[in-house]
């Protein structure tokens, strides 16, 4: 009974997050919609703009070890509230802005500061606190949220700039976030009943905590890792750089998105619309990695969604140069479910090798150079077009920063250490 009512109340943590997550990167994907009204009103470069997003990547990556390492610590309803009030301040402060610079402190730092403790870090380690078997799952329904957030909050948030001002809209976040946020996290988010902050190396369900046999390194995986020991180790890095580069390739394209269809003539409501396709995509395609990686692997799995942000990026080439109406919707396909791989998987290849009590500490770690990564694509690709006109190249460079990624991840071989789900079962079949 006690198994059962912790493996229900394990998704009703999964729903929580991915509401959470769906509101709190709305802020984050929105921006590329502001991103185009802030540049008409003040008459900033591309950079210039940019570059506030680049900050608030960074802010929110260095913030995120810390909101891991106090879901360990304190639990999850006190950083999730104290992250959503932080948010809700730093967007009204958005709203007044005058200067470049005050946007860079209220909304790349303040509004940082909040969506780094509400944010990815904290949400992923809360649930694989309380999953083992269906990690992947888990793991991708709550990262499906950021698809929704994506879906929903960028075509609405560009809606209400066209009616009542950039703004007033940033105010109505500012209101709205926090308020649904806070509503959520009092009531339902708690620790699982097996973990506390001094015990527990190991944050399984405890119908797990006996079964080792999708071990493959009992060694490894018997560590009660801490974040100086896995920053010892190969694995860490090679994750640290997969992250990085892929942290470079996704947020030069979604900051930058709207941008470019814009230039080619696309009025700003449709190309919002083309990214709350690519939302939606990449909602349904993050629950579809995380399944198909408990059950055909990781690394095959981050393959195969690295191939599909390449066949977007291609998409995007193709329409520099022959402006397609199907073009803008095969992007959104192809680089949705690309850009879900690359979204999902961390987290769960992450856990495979440093799950247990430190591992809100040491996946925020990991993370840092993710939002260092995102933080110079942004810039660069604003920097590349001021300075050549052009997203072209843009384009090229990451085609190759998500190939290198999935090398990355094939070198580090989750698959040497743990045995998915699915491949476990099979293995079982054959044995009989």
């Amino acid at each position: 009974m006690r198994e059962k009512s912790f493996s229900y109340f394990g998704w009703v943590i999964v729903g929580i997050s991915f509401v959470i997550l769906a509101l709190t990167y709305g802020v984050w994907y929105s921006f590329s919609v502001f991103f185009v009204a802030l540049l008409r009103e003040f008459g900033w470069s591309r950079s210039t703009g940019a570059g506030a997003f680049s900050l608030f990547i960074v802010i929110q990556s260095v913030v995120g070890p810390f909101a891991g390492a106090m879901v360990d610590r304190l639990g999850p309803r006190a950083v999730i509230l104290s992250g959503s009030l932080l948010l809700g301040t730093g967007l009204a402060l958005s709203s007044t802005i005058q200067t470049w610079w005050q946007f860079y402190i209220f909304f790349g730092v303040i509004t940082a500061t909040g969506l780094g403790t509400t944010g990815w870090i904290a949400n992923s380690t809360i649930v694989q606190q309380w999953f083992q078997e269906k990690r992947g799952l888990a793991v991708g329904v709550i990262s499906a949220g950021i698809g929704a957030g994506i879906l929903i909050c960028t075509p609405l948030a560009q809606y209400f700039i066209s009616r009542v001002g950039w703004r007033t809209t940033y105010l109505i976040m500012a209101c709205v976030v926090p308020l649904i946020n806070g509503s959520m996290a009092i009531p339902f988010l708690k620790r699982p009943p097996h973990v506390s902050p001094a015990c527990s190396s190991e944050a399984r369900p405890p119908q797990a905590a006996t079964d080792d046999s999708w071990i493959l390194n009992k060694e490894w995986a018997s560590r009660s890792w801490t974040i100086k020991e896995a920053m010892a180790t190969k694995q860490f890095w090679l994750l640290t750089f997969s992250f990085f580069v892929t942290g470079i390739s996704t947020q030069s394209i979604l900051t930058h998105q709207v941008a470019f269809f814009v230039d080619k003539g696309l009025e700003p409501l449709r190309a919002s619309y083309i990214v709350g396709m690519l939302g939606m995509v990449s909602m349904a395609g993050k629950i579809f990695w995380g399944m198909m990686s408990d059950r055909k692997g990781r690394e095959e799995t981050y393959f195969v969604g690295i191939f599909c942000a390449v066949c977007g990026l291609v998409s995007l080439i193709t329409y520099h140069f022959l402006a397609a109406p199907v073009l803008p919707y095969t992007y959104a396909f192809f680089f949705g479910m690309g850009y879900a791989v690359v979204a999902v998987l961390p987290a769960i290849v992450s856990a495979d090798f440093f799950a247990g009590r430190s591992f809100g500490g040491i996946f925020g770690a990991i993370m840092v150079l993710n939002g260092l990564g995102g933080a110079i694509g942004a810039w660069l690709a604003g920097f590349i077009h001021d300075h050549l006109h052009s997203y072209f190249s843009v384009f090229i460079i990451m085609i190759a920063c998500f190939l290198a990624a999935g090398h990355a991840i094939w070198v580090a071989a989750p698959r040497k250490f743990v045995v998915v789900p699915g491949r476990r079962i099979r293995g079982e079949k054959r044995l009989k």
